[in-house]
């Protein structure tokens, strides 16, 4: 990762990050109904 990002600043490997980025919008949109429920995700 690029000196001064939050995954070179947390990261410890690249297998225990402090941060996910998802491949596409449709595995995002299945990742992040993991964790919020529908009405507490809105659109940018």
């Amino acid at each position: 990762a690029a000196a001064g990002t939050i995954r070179a600043d947390f990261a410890d490997s690249i297998d225990a990050n402090a941060v996910h980025g998802s491949d596409a919008v449709e595995t995002a949109q299945v990742e992040i109904a993991y964790f919020f429920a529908s009405s507490e995700v809105t659109s940018r």
